[in-house]
């Protein structure tokens, strides 16, 4: 189903509980796409990161390191989508040489002197106190991101409920957080934005996402959803071609992943979580069973983007 709106874009017509009313949203006129602060995303967004010049390395698109904690599953998903998605190297930071890692990806102890983007929190693991413990591979990743201050940083999932999570935020001036809406909870919660419920998030929604970015300017802000808010400052984008067939288990680190290959390759924050969002959406689009999606299924059809648009 698809639904044309005749004039200006507005909040109202973007709210996950309309995705089934209206399906995918397009406007009858270009300049109908922007309203304001307020953007509808479209296909022609999506910035690829095609390759044109000939005379490169592996060194000329940027170093990934994805943190690998508790349940390695999880960062190995995004270490292979950052890799898919043009990171020329990706490297999987774990205490061990991580069980069936795709040989393609390297292992490290620490991350490398040369990262350039790092993706933090997809299946990390997070006590309930929020503390992590001494030596975990949280209490380590943090540590060193205390000393590189400058490293572009994705954070998803546990580390969205880390207990200084606010003051790592506003320590640093890279950041795009990718949180779900109850990991948005808790973000607002340690924040000191407000106590909410899943369902008040779906209602406030565009409300709690710029009061997330008026304390936290400089950072990039990606609240999953039916219709994905992409939000920095005071502009939100609205992605709303995204298929059911993401609403499985690693859909999530799959789009960390992407985001963390488009900071190494030194997209802007907004512009690395917009195409990032999009290559997300439009992949699962190709994806024939609307049940069955994996993970790796997902970034296969990333890579068929690039074919798509020429």
């Amino acid at each position: 189903m698809k639904t044309v709106i005749d004039h200006p874009i507005e909040e109202r017509y973007l709210s996950d509980s309309m995705k089934d009313q209206l399906g995918e949203i397009a406007c009858s006129r270009p300049e109908y796409y922007t309203n304001g602060d307020l953007r509808l995303l479209r296909e022609e967004d999506l910035k690829l990161p095609t390759r044109t010049v000939q005379n490169v390395n592996k060194g000329s698109f940027g170093h990934v390191a994805a943190v690998m904690g508790e349940k390695p599953g999880a960062s190995i998903i995004a270490a292979s989508a950052a890799f898919a998605f043009g990171a020329g190297l990706v490297t999987l930071v774990c205490p061990a040489r991580p069980v069936c890692c795709p040989y393609e990806l390297m292992d490290s102890t620490v991350p490398p002197a040369a990262t350039d983007a790092l993706a933090l929190g997809m299946g990390l693991g997070m006590p309930a106190s929020g503390v992590p413990a001494p030596g975990s591979p949280a209490a380590e990743a943090l540590a060193w991101l205390n000393e590189h201050p400058d490293v572009s940083c994705v954070f998803d999932a546990d580390i969205l409920k880390y207990k200084g999570i606010e003051k790592l935020i506003q320590s640093r001036q890279k950041v795009v957080l990718t949180p779900h809406p109850k990991e948005f909870a808790t973000l607002l919660s340690l924040c000191g934005l407000g106590e909410y419920t899943v369902a008040q998030i779906a209602e406030q929604r565009f409300d709690l996402v710029r009061a997330f970015c008026a304390k936290f300017p400089q950072a990039v802000l990606i609240l999953k959803g039916a219709n994905v808010l992409i939000s920095q400052g005071v502009k939100v984008s609205v992605n709303t071609l995204g298929s059911p067939c993401l609403a499985k288990g690693g859909s999530g680190d799959v789009l960390a992943g992407l985001v963390a290959a488009l900071l190494a390759q030194h997209y802007t924050l907004y512009d690395a979580a917009v195409s990032a969002s999009l290559a997300h959406a439009l992949a699962s689009r190709r994806v024939e069973c609307s049940y069955g999606m994996t993970p790796f299924e997902l970034i296969d059809h990333v890579k068929e983007l690039e074919s798509l648009s020429r």
